[in-house]
């Protein structure tokens, strides 16, 4: 399976904005387009008590999950599931870089995926 994360090939537009304060909402968006077994993943790094709001969009269906590592010990507050939606607020419980995670399952999947931190 080869990974894409955030590669030019895939990403035909990625902008993030960043809050000048760290108790600001940053918002992060991307557009991408993956081929069947190609993964696309973002990860951003968050700390206890901040939430990760985000919007996953596919106009065929994926393969999504959100997960961290610990180790060797991966975890999976969203489990690997079919989806072309998925809107979800998850609150950090421990400071980990965490991974929105997604592959597509036909050629010319189009992938919508933004997030805040807040």
């Amino acid at each position: 399976m080869k990974s894409l994360t955030f590669s030019l090939l895939t990403v035909f537009a990625l902008i993030s904005t960043t809050a000048l304060a760290t108790n600001e909402p940053q918002k992060h968006f991307g557009y991408f387009q993956v081929g069947k077994a190609q993964i696309g993943e973002a990860c951003p790094e968050l700390k206890v008590g901040q939430q990760l709001t985000y919007k996953v969009k596919s106009n065929k269906p994926i393969q999504f999950n959100f997960h961290f590592h610990q180790g060797e010990e991966v975890t999976y507050p969203v489990e690997e599931h079919e989806t072309q939606l998925i809107e979800k607020t998850f609150i950090v419980e421990i400071d980990e870089t965490y991974c929105l995670m997604w592959t597509g399952l036909e050629d010319n999947s189009t992938v919508e995926m933004e997030y805040f931190i807040h």
